[in-house]
């Protein structure tokens, strides 16, 4: 996915789409975060960890141990001689890579399409097109022209010009 923004996410709700399945619809007490009382907007306001807490949220896939933190984690053995510790569980996300989990509470902005040659005409149909007339057939008619297009013999003096 490159090219793909993450920008702040300003909504009421987290975006939680790759991670897991809410079976329940959340409960908001109001859908504006202006002009209203600070008691409902902040009821209404949830962060990554609060809808995470829910009890009607279903992650996708979650790390049962320690052992399953160590084989997600970046560190390869081969290439880095002396590892301090922590690199052990260094997680891809922490360096930037796109992955399953979200680490704040951003929207993927997906760049526009790249338009060939600055307008969003499409090219398209018959590449080449053979005129009938210069293809030769066995059964041609009488009053094909048997001279090369573009070369006419001249009455007087009998020389090909080409026009």
């Amino acid at each position: 996915m490159a090219g793909v923004k993450q920008v702040r996410n300003k909504k009421l709700l987290p975006d939680l789409r790759k991670e897991g399945i809410l079976t329940q619809e959340i409960v908001l007490s109001t859908k504006e975060k202006h002009g209203v009382p600070a008691g409902s907007r902040l009821f209404s306001h949830h962060t990554l960890a609060s809808v995470r807490r829910l009890h009607f949220y279903h992650p996708f896939q979650l790390p049962e141990d320690s052992l399953d933190l160590v084989l997600a984690a970046c560190y390869n053995q081969s290439t880095e001689k002396f590892a301090d510790k922590e690199d052990l569980y260094i997680q891809p996300e922490t360096q930037g890579h796109d992955t399953w989990r979200r680490l704040r509470n951003t929207l993927d902005k997906i760049p526009p399409a790249a338009i060939p040659q600055g307008h969003p005409m499409k090219r398209g149909g018959i590449k080449e097109h053979k005129s009938p007339f210069s293809v030769k057939l066995m059964n041609s008619g009488v009053h094909s022209s048997q001279t090369n297009p573009g070369y006419s013999r001249q009455p007087a003096g009998g020389a090909i010009f080409f026009y």
